[in-house]
């Protein structure tokens, strides 16, 4: 039977990576998808689905890494019917004269991605064919150390147009399967000011304060929230606690955030800590995530 997936091992915890043949959707980066992480050591899994139903959402489950939710690469240059470069997955199709849509599914030519894994790291590489030219080099490594996993992007403008976009990971996480509610906790480095709200009741479901974010006992159901107040040189960071068991995460990184996101339903919640990358015709920029994961 094929094996659809690759498994890291270190001392405490183990990822479940989807190789990028078996990923589905046109919305995530499919190199480098963790699917689940579990600390053994304490049996607890951390990764979610986006939704419990199938058929309904985009797809996400875990780990799920985007670029350009809000700025595609090119999708402005093409006409109807030509490609544009969604990074990490491949050569999508424009299908009409409407704006880009990361909730569509687009028709896709998946990118060619050379892989080289060992038994605590994986490499996953990805050189984009020119298009309007866009293209470019998507390099991952994922590490696991201990009871951390350590995510190195390197992303080379390999065109002769200038790369304007961002990413972020949409972390559909939970701490062993418990409901999310008022026995979680979001701890944050920082005091956010809450910049647009999405559909949802937000207003009924997370309360706001300096450092930290909590949920009322009404906090099933989609919801989402935008903030900021990241100050200048700012590193990104979030700290999600149950805090009957002392279980949780955290993300670290060595980039300064562009914006702060939280998306929730009842069974999982998603903070997401965006970087912006701008490169000019034969650029490169170099960043890291860190998870961190404790019990």
């Amino acid at each position: 039977m094929e094996q659809h997936t690759y498994q890291l091992k270190g001392e405490e915890l183990t990822v479940t990576i989807q190789k990028p043949e078996a990923c589905e959707g046109t919305r995530f980066d499919r190199i480098g998808w963790v699917t689940q992480v579990r600390l053994e050591t304490a049996g607890i899994d951390f990764c979610m689905p986006e939704s419990r139903t199938a058929g309904q959402g985009t797809g996400g489950v875990g780990l799920s890494g985007e670029f350009g939710i809000d700025k595609p690469i090119g999708y402005d240059d093409a006409q109807v019917g030509e490609t544009f470069m969604k990074l990490g997955i491949g050569a999508l199709t424009k299908v009409d004269g409407e704006g880009y849509n990361f909730a569509r599914t687009y028709p896709v030519e998946m990118y060619e991605v050379q892989v080289e894994a060992a038994p605590s790291e994986i490499r996953f590489t990805s050189i984009t064919p020119e298009v309007h030219g866009y293209a470019a080099r998507l390099t991952k490594t994922l590490t696991v150390e201990r009871r951390s996993l350590k995510i190195r992007y390197k992303l080379e403008n390999l065109g002769s147009r200038r790369i304007s976009t961002n990413e972020y990971v949409h972390n559909f996480v939970s701490v062993g399967d418990y409901a999310v509610g008022p026995d979680y906790v979001l701890n944050l480095p920082y005091a956010p000011e809450t910049k647009q709200i999405g559909d949802g009741g937000v207003e009924e479901k997370l309360v706001l304060s300096p450092g930290r974010l909590t949920w009322s006992s009404e906090a099933g159901g989609e919801y989402y929230v935008l903030y900021e107040g990241f100050a200048v040189g700012e590193r990104p960071y979030w700290e999600l606690i149950h805090t009957p068991s002392g279980a949780g995460m955290r993300e670290l990184g060595d980039f300064d955030a562009s914006k702060f996101a939280v998306w929730g339903a009842g069974h999982v919640v998603a903070p997401e800590v965006f970087v912006d990358l701008e490169l000019a015709p034969g650029e490169g920029r170099e960043w890291m995530r860190v998870y961190e994961f404790f019990a």
